[in-house]
């Protein structure tokens, strides 16, 4: 049994369905299952029953589990002793969701070097699932993501919340509404960084695609001059997160609150391997940026006036 088998048999009994295991690992469908299947083959014996409800463990299964729970966490152990520590600067990279950085600014690049002028900030613009994986697969000390992540192999840290917005064309129909909700979007023009994105896949299928809304989705991208073009030259409305839309102030674009009630934005998180013992590097950065952050204001996005 190897470190990739245990993964995978981890992740199906902890969802008990082959296709959300697979969702998890961010792998096929088929790679679970051939996985699963040449597992039992080694092992001899059968580790899930099917159901019409999913996929239920066998005694063997579950005798087996906290054996690959223990060797799982050694593995990442060992993993996380391999560091930077050795060459005479050190490098923290982050994945973090497009545009985190540009809301953090220069000044807080700055400051950082100027506190610890050893330690490297390597960082990626990405989506959250990639960023997520970045971390579990060691690629990056850190992400920055939207919404809350799995509480077994993540430690995470909030940072701000940021809510939905819609950018328009201040001449568009809707730019008069105090906020916008998703039914003002009937017959609307879309344009948004894509299904890679939490917050659009999650908010375009639940509030738009299901009720059956009739939207026209021009286009899926974070590219900012394409964005811009469509809102000035097309009446396409964008749809985002604030720290995003603040960045980007154009006189004849403005910005609206986006959904009601409780769904109306995410918390931004700092999230690491939970796994993972944290270099002093790791550490430095987390705690500055902490620090930073309220100190600074940017706990929490200001919309311009």
């Amino acid at each position: 049994m190897n470190q990739k088998q245990m993964e995978y048999f981890l992740e199906v009994h902890r969802q008990g369905n082959i296709q959300s295991a697979a969702d998890k690992l961010y792998v096929s469908r088929q790679g679970v299952s051939k996985m699963l299947k040449t597992l039992e083959e080694e092992l001899g014996q059968l580790l899930f029953i099917r159901n019409p409800h999913g996929l239920v463990p066998t005694d063997y299964a579950n005798a087996l589990l906290p054996h690959v729970q223990r060797l799982l966490a050694e593995y990442r152990s060992i993993a996380s002793m391999s560091t930077l520590a050795s060459q005479s600067k050190s490098v923290v990279t982050i994945y973090a969701l497009d545009h985190i950085m540009a809301y953090l600014g220069a000044e807080f690049l700055l400051n950082f070097h100027h506190a610890y002028p050893d330690i490297i900030l390597s960082t990626v613009d990405t989506t959250d699932d990639a960023a997520l994986k970045g971390v579990l697969e060691k690629q990056c000390n850190f992400a920055i993501v939207t919404g809350e992540a799995d509480k077994n192999r993540f430690e995470a840290e909030p940072l701000f919340f940021s809510r939905y917005c819609a950018r328009l064309h201040r001449q568009h129909p809707l730019a008069g509404r105090e906020k916008i909700d998703y039914a003002d979007l009937e017959g609307a023009r879309i344009v948004s960084k894509g299904r890679a994105y939490q917050c659009f896949r999650h908010n375009i299928d639940k509030y738009i695609l299901l009720p059956g809304l009739n939207v026209d989705i021009v286009a899926e991208t974070a590219d900012e001059m394409i964005i811009t073009d469509l809102i000035l030259r097309h009446q396409a409305i964008n749809l985002g997160y604030d720290y995003s839309a603040v960045l980007n102030n154009h006189p004849d674009i403005i910005s609206k609150p986006l959904g009601t009630g409780d769904d109306i934005g995410q918390t931004v998180y700092l999230v690491w391997d939970k796994s993972t013992v944290l270099t002093q590097a790791s550490q430095n950065f987390r705690s500055f940026l902490l620090k930073w952050l309220p100190t600074n204001g940017k706990d929490k996005v200001v919309w311009p006036v």
